[in-house]
């Protein structure tokens, strides 16, 4: 008998589900990124700052996430290999990457460097930012190098990096960017400078401020969920969810209507349910008295009962449900979205829903526990940074 040849290798299937188990543990970063702003849809960073959704990669995303981090630190090593080259990637006095904050904590970058010392401008400082890309993408910024010139190429080829790029220049008082790009691997590099343009980084950090203060999801990049866009997109669900096709986000503090980020502190957050404030572990984990916001949902919001934290919603057939305690709990909206209102599930729900009081305070704070955590402790998730550069010059 003749063996047939294997056309899959069980190790390498093995170490790519340990890649995928491994990568989508990471939790999602409690703050508003720096390297996100510059994208185009208002809402979907609205949802990335709520939690709204889940995100999971494959196996071959998360290569090329690790591919382009690894990439930095050669790219990094290859430069100091220049005479002259001075390149920064840690804040000396702190040991860690460097960092920038603002809007309370909720908004925050990290670059990857600054440099001194380039042959081409060997007295300025630059933030220094490296990227991995495909081929095909780096031949785009190549030929608007050429095309647009060097100091206007990144605005061009992508207004995310470029964003990236002009916000670490206006927190760092640093007038030009350096950014090196290169293929998998660094196998092959381009790179292109950029000057500060501070109308474009206060432009981004009052759409930052907006989207951090806004209680509700900021407009949609198209109203069409077939929009290639919003097909792409991880949040194409919630955002686009209507009564045929229902869909909620995740249940967290953050989809909360009793939850709020403050910004007069280290980005903190307040619960107006229990009148404190509650940190990111806390966040993570909800409670029973969770509540959607209203524009979260697909249904109309029509009556709520402030002292019982509960909110009612029609459906378009006329039907009627609340979410709140002693009533449709979020979680069980999230599990079944299209079950509330349904008569049979509602007669079935009612006799279950007891006095209609917030479970914690049925059992105790049994079902609570962060209320008895210390509300100004410190999350672990909660990054101690320095606000400023300690290099802050003028090229």
């Amino acid at each position: 008998m003749v063996a047939i040849p294997q056309t899959t290798d069980p190790t390498l299937d093995a170490v790519n589900a340990a890649i995928e188990v491994r990568g989508n543990a990471e939790k999602a970063r409690p703050y508003l990124g720096m390297s996100g702003i510059g994208r185009e849809c208002r809402r979907q960073i609205w949802y990335d700052f709520r939690w709204c959704s889940e995100s999971t990669f494959d196996a071959a995303t998360l290569r090329r996430f690790e591919d382009g981090h690894r990439t930095e630190d050669l790219e990094a090593d290859r430069l100091r290999l220049v005479e002259g080259i001075e390149l920064i990637t840690t804040d000396p006095r702190t040991g860690n990457q460097i960092g920038f904050v603002d809007i309370g904590g909720h908004f925050r970058g990290h670059a990857d460097g600054a440099i001194k010392g380039l042959i081409q401008a060997p007295a300025a400082w630059h933030c220094w930012e490296h990227k991995a890309t495909n081929d095909k993408k780096q031949a785009e910024l190549a030929k608007l190098k050429a095309d647009k010139g060097e100091k206007d190429a990144l605005r061009h080829w992508d207004p995310v990096y470029f964003g990236q790029g002009v916000l670490y220049m206006h927190y760092s008082g640093m007038a030009r960017h350096y950014l090196t790009c290169s293929t998998p691997g660094g196998r092959h590099t381009i790179s292109v400078r950029t000057n500060a343009n501070e109308q474009a980084a206060l432009a981004l950090i009052e759409k930052a401020r907006q989207i951090i203060q806004s209680p509700e999801p900021l407009e949609r990049l198209s109203e069409s969920p077939e929009f290639y866009k919003c097909k792409w997109c991880q949040h194409q669900a919630v955002c686009h969810a209507s009564d045929n096709a229902p869909a909620l986000p995740q249940v967290n503090c953050r989809t909360c209507a009793h939850a709020t980020p403050e910004t007069d502190g280290d980005g903190r957050w307040s619960c107006a349910r229990y009148k404190c404030d509650i940190t990111v572990e806390q966040q993570r984990a909800g409670c029973t008295d969770h509540i959607y916001i209203p524009a979260m949902t697909p249904w109309e919001a029509i009556d709520s009962l402030p002292d019982e934290g509960a909110i009612e919603y029609k459906k378009p057939d006329g039907m009627t449900f609340w979410n709140g305690p002693g009533h449709w709990s979020s979680k069980e909206l999230h599990a079944a979205p299209g079950i509330a209102g349904d008569p049979g599930a509602d007669a079935i729900k009612k006799p279950l829903a007891g006095n209609g009081l917030p479970q914690s305070q049925n059992s105790q704070g049994q079902d609570m526990p962060w209320l008895r955590a210390d509300p100004a402790a410190t999350s672990s998730q909660t990054e101690q940074e320095s606000e400023h550069a300690p290099w802050k010059a003028t090229a």
